[in-house]
C-alpha cells in the first residue's frame, strides 16, 4: 500500500511516517490496516494544523513588523520635534540677545545725546578777510540740482546782506555827524545798490561746498552748504558809485575812507557774531 507523501517536515509528520513504516514490516495484516488507515487520518488533521501554525507565525511576524514600524515613526517624529524644539529655542536666545543688544545700544545712544555736544555746520570755518568777502548759503531740497540753486540764491542774498548792513552803517554814521536822517527810501536805495553789485559781479567764486542727504517722508532730501566769496573791492566800488552820484547819499570822503570805514564795521559785526 502506497502513503500519501507530505511536504511538511514536522514532529507529527515524521512520527506519522516512521510508525507506517514500521507498521508495514508487521505480519499482523488486520492490526496493520487498522493502524495504517488511523495513523492516515491523523496525517491529514496534521497537515492542516501545521499550515496553520505557519500562518499564525507570519501574522505575528506581520504584526511585530508593523509595531516596529510604527515605533520607528514614533521615535522619528519625537526625534524631528525635539531638533525643532532645540532650534525654536537657539532662535528665542538669539533674539533675546539681539534684544538685549539693542537696548544697551539704545542707552548708550541716548546718554550720548544728553551730553552737549558741539555742532558743526559745513563750510562754516570760512570767514571774510580785509580783501575778500565770503558768505555761507543752504539750499534744501529733494532734487540735488534744485538744492545748489538754492543755495547759491542764499549765498548771493547773504552777500547782498552783509554789504548792505556794513555800507548803511557808514553813510547812517556820516549823515548823523552832520545832523542828517535818511529817509526809508534812501536806505532802500542803498539796499538796491547793494544787490545790484553783487547780481552783476562777475567774479565771485565757491570756496566750499558741501551736499548732504537724509529720508524724509520716505524720500532723500539733499542739502548743500555753500560758500561764495568775492573780492571786496569788485563790490565795493560800484556801490561807492553809486552813493555819490546820490543827492541825499552823497558822501564827503573819498574811496579810500569808505573802503577803511567798510572794514571796520564787519569787524564790529563779527566779534558781536
Amino acid at each position: 500500500m502506497r502513503v500519501c507523501q507530505h511536504n511538511s517536515d514536522t514532529p507529527s509528520s515524521r512520527f506519522i511516517h516512521f510508525e507506517i513504516k514500521r507498521l508495514t514490516n508487521n505480519s499482523n495484516i488486520t492490526m496493520k490496516k487498522t493502524i495504517i488507515i488511523a495513523l492516515m487520518a491523523l496525517a491529514i488533521v496534521a497537515v492542516p494544523a501545521s499550515a496553520q501554525t505557519r500562518k499564525d507565525k507570519k501574522a505575528a511576524e506581520k504584526a511585530q513588523w508593523e509595531q516596529e514600524q510604527k515605533f520607528a515613526a514614533e521615535e522619528a517624529a519625537l526625534r524631528h520635534q525635539l531638533k525643532m524644539d532645540s532650534l525654536a529655542n537657539a532662535k528665542r536666545v538669539a533674539e533675546e540677545k539681539a534684544a538685549e543688544a539693542a537696548a544697551r545700544a539704545k542707552e548708550r545712544a541716548e546718554a550720548q545725546a544728553a551730553q552737549e555736544q558741539e555742532v558743526v555746520v559745513p563750510c562754516s570755518e570760512y570767514y571774510s578777510t580785509a580783501e575778500i568777502i565770503r558768505a555761507l548759503g543752504i539750499g534744501e531740497d529733494y532734487d540735488q540740482q534744485m538744492a545748489a540753486e538754492l543755495a547759491r540764491v542764499a549765498a548771493l542774498e547773504e552777500l547782498a546782506s552783509q554789504v548792505n548792513t556794513s555800507v548803511q552803517a557808514i553813510v547812517s554814521n556820516y549823515k548823523k555827524a552832520m545832523r542828517i536822517n535818511l529817509t526809508r527810501e534812501s536806505k532802500q536805495r542803498m539796499e538796491g545798490m547793494a544787490l545790484t553789485a553783487v547780481d552783476e559781479s562777475m567774479g565771485y567764486r565757491i570756496a566750499c561746498r558741501k551736499t548732504t542727504s537724509h529720508i524724509l517722508h520716505g524720500e532723500k532730501l539733499y542739502k548743500q552748504y555753500l560758500v561764495l566769496e568775492v573780492n571786496k573791492d569788485d563790490i565795493l566800488e560800484p556801490i561807492y558809485e553809486g552813493i555819490q552820484n546820490d543827492d541825499e547819499l552823497a558822501l564827503d570822503m573819498d574811496y579810500q575812507k569808505f573802503a577803511e570805514e567798510f572794514d571796520k564795521n564787519c569787524q564790529q559785526d563779527m566779534l558781536t557774531e
